[in-house]
C-alpha cells in the first residue's frame, strides 16, 4: 500500500512541475456511456447503451481569465466607468473568454463481442476563445493623446468561434489482460466559422512639428478568415441564425478528425488512462473568406488649403493613399483549419471490496467501491497550451449509485472543487457533473463554470 501512495504522490509531483490545465469530469469516471468519447481507449462492461435524443449528454463550459464580472457588474454603488477603468488596468496579454457548448443528437453502442465494444454518434457544438486586446481597448476608450510613444501590437487582435457537428464512430478493444485500445474516427461539419490569430505590427503615436501629432503604422499583417459569415452567390452577410445549427449534419464545410486512446493496468488495483482528442482539421471551402490588410503607413495630419477654384477632396486623396500603402485583399479561396486537439490523462488506484454484482472475467473491467487518483487535461489554444490538474475520490454505494468528488488547479483558479454523480435505475443510466461548487454561490465572481449531464438507456 505504502508503494502505491508514494507512486501516486511521484507522478502527481511530477506531472503538475510541468503543467496546470482544463478540466473534464467524465474522464475516466466508466460508470457513464460519455466517458468513450472523452477516451476511446476507456472500459466498459455494458453489453449496449443508446442516448435519449438530445438529453444523452449536454454540457457547458464557461471560462474568464483576468477578471470577474462582479468586478464590472455587482450592484455595489460605484461608478461603471471607474469599475471598467480598474479592470482594464489589470488585463495581461493571454487573459482571455472562453466559452464551450456540446449536445449529443445521437448516441449509441454496443458490444460485438467479449472484447469489443463499437460505439457511434452525432452532437453539436459551439467552441468559442476571445482574448482581450488591452492594447485597443485603452486606445478606443482613452484616445492616442494619451499614449505618445507607445505601440499598440495588432498581435493581440486573437480569437475564434465555430459552430460545427461531429459524425463519429468508434471501437474500444481489449488487447489483452491488461491493455484496452480504443480509436474514433470523426467527421466534422462547420457551418460557422471565424478566426483570427496570428497577427502582426504595431500602431504608434509620435509628436510632430509638422502638424501636432504623427501616427504610424508599421508593419501591420492582419487576417481574418471566415465560413458560412457571407454567401458568396449573393455577397450578403447571412441573416438566418436557425441555417447555423440546421447545416450542421454533413451540410457544412467537412473535415475528417481522430481520437485514439487506452487503459493500461500496472495491477488490478493501479490503472493508467490516457487519450488524444480531435487530431484533426476542416477544410472551408463553402462560403468562405479571407480578408487581410498587409503593409506600412506614417500620417502628418492634413493640410487644409482653401482654393475656391480647384477645390480639394482630401477625405478622398487621403483613402486612396492608404489604400495604396495598406492594400487589402477579400478573397474567396478556400483554407483549412485545425481542431484544439485535447490530451487527457489519468492514474487511478482503486480499493476496497470488488462490486458482487457482475461475474468478472479476463475480458470484463473489474470495478471496485473506492478509488483515488489524479488526472491532467491539457488543450491547445492560439495563445499556447492550457492545462489543469484534477485529484479525485470515487465512491459507489451500491452497484447503482457512484459519486466523484475532485479539486481542480487550473490557470483560472487553485480551488476548484466539483463532484459528479451516475445513477443507474433499471435501464436508465442518469448522470450529472458539476465543477466549481464554491462558484456556484456566486456566479458573477466564478472564473470557471462547467455543467455536464446527460440521460441514457444502458444494459450491462
Amino acid at each position: 500500500m505504502n508503494k502505491i501512495i508514494y507512486l501516486l504522490l511521484g507522478g502527481l509531483i511530477s506531472i503538475y512541475s510541468v503543467s496546470h490545465a482544463q478540466q473534464q469530469l467524465a474522464f475516466s469516471f466508466a460508470e457513464t456511456p460519455q466517458t468513450l468519447l472523452l477516451n476511446p481507449g476507456a472500459e466498459t462492461n455494458f453489453r449496449y447503451h443508446y442516448g435519449i435524443p438530445l438529453l444523452s449528454n449536454f454540457n457547458v463550459n464557461a471560462n474568464i481569465k483576468g477578471f470577474d464580472l462582479s468586478e464590472l457588474f455587482l450592484n455595489d454603488g460605484q461608478n461603471f466607468d471607474l469599475k471598467f477603468r480598474r479592470v482594464l488596468d489589470q488585463l495581461k496579454e493571454d487573459d482571455h473568454i472562453s466559452i464551450d457548448m456540446r449536445s449529443d443528437i445521437l448516441n449509441g453502442g454496443y458490444r460485438y463481442d467479449d472484447k469489443t465494444y463499437l460505439s457511434f454518434g452525432f452532437y453539436q457544438e459551439l467552441s468559442s476563445v476571445i482574448y482581450m486586446p488591452k492594447d485597443f481597448i485603452e486606445l478606443f476608450y482613452y484616445g492616442n493623446s494619451n499614449f505618445l510613444n507607445r505601440s499598440f501590437s495588432f498581435s493581440q487582435l486573437t480569437g475564434k468561434l465555430e459552430i460545427l457537428g461531429v459524425l463519429h464512430a468508434g471501437i474500444s478493444k481489449k488487447m489483452n489482460s491488461k491493455l484496452n485500445l480504443g480509436a474514433r474516427v470523426k467527421v466534422y461539419s462547420s457551418s460557422f466559422h471565424l478566426e483570427s490569430n496570428y497577427n502582426s505590427g504595431t500602431f504608434t503615436t509620435f509628436e510632430n512639428e509638422t502638424n501636432l501629432f504623427r501616427q504610424s503604422l508599421n508593419n501591420v499583417h492582419v487576417q481574418v478568415r471566415t465560413s458560412g459569415l457571407v454567401d458568396s452567390s449573393t455577397d450578403q452577410v447571412m441573416d438566418t441564425p436557425k441555417d447555423l445549427f440546421t447545416n450542421t449534419f454533413l451540410g457544412g464545410n467537412l473535415g475528417l478528425g481522430l481520437d485514439v486512446g487506452m487503459t493500461y493496468h500496472f495491477t488490478p488495483q493501479l490503472e493508467f488512462t490516457a487519450s488524444i482528442l480531435d487530431l484533426g482539421f476542416i477544410r472551408h471551402s463553402k462560403n468562405a473568406r479571407t480578408y487581410s490588410v498587409q503593409g506600412n503607413y506614417t500620417l502628418d495630419g492634413i493640410n487644409f488649403e482653401y482654393d475656391s477654384e480647384n477645390p480639394r477632396d482630401y477625405w478622398q486623396e487621403l483613402e486612396e493613399d492608404f489604400k495604396e500603402k495598406v492594400p487589402s485583399d477579400d478573397s474567396a479561396e478556400a483554407y483549412t483549419s485545425w481542431r484544439p486537439t485535447r490530451i487527457n490523462t489519468a492514474l487511478k488506484y482503486s480499493f476496497g471490496e470488488p462490486r458482487p454484482k457482475v461475474c468478472y472475467s479476463d475480458t470484463r473491467k473489474k470495478y471496485y467501491h473506492n478509488a483515488v487518483g489524479f488526472q491532467v487535461h491539457s488543450v491547445f489554444r492560439p495563445k499556447g497550451t492550457l492545462f489543469a490538474f484534477t485529484s479525485f475520490f470515487e465512491k459507489s454505494f451500491s452497484g447503482k449509485i457512484h459519486v466523484k468528488l475532485t479539486h481542480t488547479m487550473n490557470e483560472y483558479s487553485a480551488t476548484i472543487i466539483g463532484s459528479g454523480f451516475s445513477v443507474q435505475w433499471g435501464k436508465v443510466n442518469m448522470f450529472g457533473l458539476f465543477d466549481n461548487l464554491l462558484g456556484a454561490r456566486d456566479l458573477l465572481s466564478a472564473s470557471n463554470i462547467t455543467v455536464n449531464f446527460g440521460v441514457n438507456m444502458v444494459i450491462k
